[in-house]
């Protein structure tokens, strides 16, 4: 053997080595991201008070009481997160340039705490986004794999049905509130949108697995957490689960198609609409109807009050807004609700939200923060969607798992946003998971 052969032998023993080791640190990460992704994802579907059915109001501000171990968590969840940032450091300039939308309106968010109604909860609310944005992001630079995060995201939703089950069983009487089954969570439309996620997540996966017996597994959590769903009584969130259930196999079908035929039938789809709403216009003038008279009696469960007030305040600052957060569960003294008598504002009514996420971005970061915020959604949407067109009819099934997921999550959002908030809310179940999986969504294009 030549010096020259024994060189090149023992160059390669090394480069071998390395490449092991660094395959080993990229799973050591890997499991560790998804560690932080479960916890996150337990914390925000139970909260700091189990159990709590019943809104405590903080007598010193007049809303709801926040959680001193609330911020503890956060940064805990920070901290674990902290090790994956570092070690994945060379990643994080490629995410920063394709986040640039993202992290520009939240720029504006911090801009909008100057003017704020009550500047210190506007502020700290946006700190707690910051964190929910950095814990995401280290999250999915720590996976690096969309099969991993759709993974996670499955365990740690089975964990949720597991402990509700069990709660039900165990403490019925604690479990049950008079509007529906709330088990663990604060509140019965709480346990309905963490059932609609864990179905939806859960269902997902076990059509992707590949083996009867883990589809087994998880298609039993699925049809568990459809019960739980059900024994909630959480109209929106049963009315979002039987959309999706109708919906995703269209969305399916559409986006397996070529991209001609595929924006053909959005085409004909929006055409179609149009048609039905001028033949409606056009009935009604030759009857000489009120186009509104059938709406005239829908309040969504007395929404529409909430919404006419939302928008007259909204009216008064259209640009800038009345400050990130800032407009619901603040100083009593400047909060508008409580400037009122409107039966919303009363201590037996509570009300802090406007329970329509659009409404509630609106006033209070304006129309540069609305628009900001709609466009970021829809870049996650039309993202979401062309990875389902990548991945439907290939050879990795998992894959097609995971993009079902990222494509179709955000459309429910928006959906769901029209009659609850959680788009950008702080706290909020879909906002985090929305912000998980739209920073995943970016990151796969990033090589694009």
């Amino acid at each position: 053997m030549t010096g020259t052969s024994v060189k090149e032998d023992w160059l390669g023993r090394i480069d071998a080595v390395q490449e092991a080791r660094g395959r080993q640190a990229d799973q050591v990460l890997a499991l560790w991201a998804g560690a932080v992704l479960v916890l996150m994802l337990l914390y925000i579907c139970i909260g700091p008070n189990p159990y709590q059915h019943d809104i405590t109001l903080d007598p010193l501000t007049g809303g709801a009481e926040t959680s001193p171990i609330n911020r503890l968590i956060w940064l805990g969840l920070l901290g674990l997160s902290a090790p994956i940032l570092w070690f994945r450091r060379a990643d994080l300039p490629g995410m920063a340039l394709r986040l640039l939308p993202l992290l520009i309106l939240f720029g504006w968010f911090a801009l909008t705490t100057r003017w704020a109604l009550d500047p210190a909860v506007s502020t700290r609310r946006l700190i707690l986004y910051v964190v929910n944005l950095l814990i995401c992001i280290a999250i999915t630079i720590g996976l690096k794999d969309s099969r991993r995060l759709h993974l996670a995201l499955a365990v740690g939703c089975a964990i949720l049905v597991a402990i509700d089950l069990a709660s039900w069983a165990v403490m019925p009487g604690i479990s049950m509130t008079d509007l529906g089954l709330a088990a663990i969570h604060s509140h019965k439309n709480t346990l309905g949108a963490v059932m609609l996620l864990s179905g939806f997540v859960c269902g997902a996966y076990a059509w992707s697995r590949e083996t009867w017996k883990a589809r087994l597994f998880w298609w039993a959590v699925t049809f568990l957490s459809v019960v739980l769903l059900v024994a909630s009584q959480s109209k929106t969130s049963l009315g979002l689960f039987a959309a999706l259930v109708s919906a995703t196999p269209v969305i399916v079908v559409i986006m397996a198609q070529r991209r001609i035929i595929r924006y053909g039938l959005m085409v004909l789809g929006a055409l179609i609409a149009a048609s039905l709403v001028f033949g409606w216009l056009a009935f009604c003038y030759m009857t000489a109807a009120d186009p509104w008279a059938p709406f005239a009696g829908i309040t969504f469960t007395q929404r529409t009050d909430v919404w006419a007030f939302v928008w007259d305040e909204f009216v008064k600052r259209p640009i800038r807004g009345w400050g990130f957060g800032g407009f619901w569960d603040i100083d009593p003294g400047v909060q508008p609700s409580l400037q009122t008598d409107a039966w919303f504002a009363q201590p037996d009514a509570f009300t802090n939200e406007a329970h329509n996420g659009f409404l509630d971005l609106a006033v209070t970061t304006g129309l540069v923060g609305l628009v900001g915020s709609v466009v970021i959604l829809f870049r996650w949407l039309g993202g979401g969607l062309a990875l389902i067109g990548q991945t439907v009819g290939g050879p990795q099934h998992q894959a097609f798992g995971a993009a079902l997921v990222l494509g179709v999550f955000p459309l429910m959002v928006f959906g769901h946003n029209f009659m609850e908030s959680s788009y950008f809310t702080a706290n909020s179940i879909f906002g985090t998971v929305l912000l998980l999986l739209g920073i995943e969504i970016e990151r796969r294009f990033i090589r694009a």
